[in-house]
């Protein structure tokens, strides 16, 4: 199996929440880590911190896939950042509980993962009329 680190970033305790009921369902993730934006922190400090968090992680993983809250926000848009520094870094935006546990149960390509996670979506009252 690779050698994975998927990384949650978000806006405030989004990431550090997700992963706790990931791991509610899944168990302990050893590979699972997040990083949170907090309303008072700038752009700037929160690239540098993330910039920290995937160079260390780089040392220990062949693979970094970052989830992020939303495309376009600040903790994507650093993210995305990452990938000019090193394109071996995978960036999703508009991580769900679903995505976020297939990621971590699956060696699955970030187009996979995405299509299978796409796929737990669906309108419940069209699915019982």
């Amino acid at each position: 199996m690779l050698n994975r680190a998927i990384l949650l970033v978000s806006h405030g305790n989004l990431a550090s929440t997700m992963k706790e009921c990931v791991q509610l369902i899944t168990g302990k993730q050893k590979d699972l880590y997040a990083l949170s934006m907090d309303a008072e922190e700038t752009f700037e400090s929160f690239s540098s911190r993330l910039e920290t968090s995937v160079n260390q992680l780089r040392v220990r993983y062949q693979e970094i896939i970052i989830l992020a809250d939303i495309k376009g926000g600040s903790p994507c848009n650093a993210a995305t950042l990452q990938v000019f520094k090193e394109r071996s870094i995978q960036v999703i935006a508009g991580f769900h509980l679903g995505l976020v546990i297939e990621c971590c149960l699956s060696p699955a390509s970030p187009r996979e993962l995405i299509a299978n996670a796409s796929q737990s979506i669906s309108h419940i009252n069209s699915v019982i009329n």
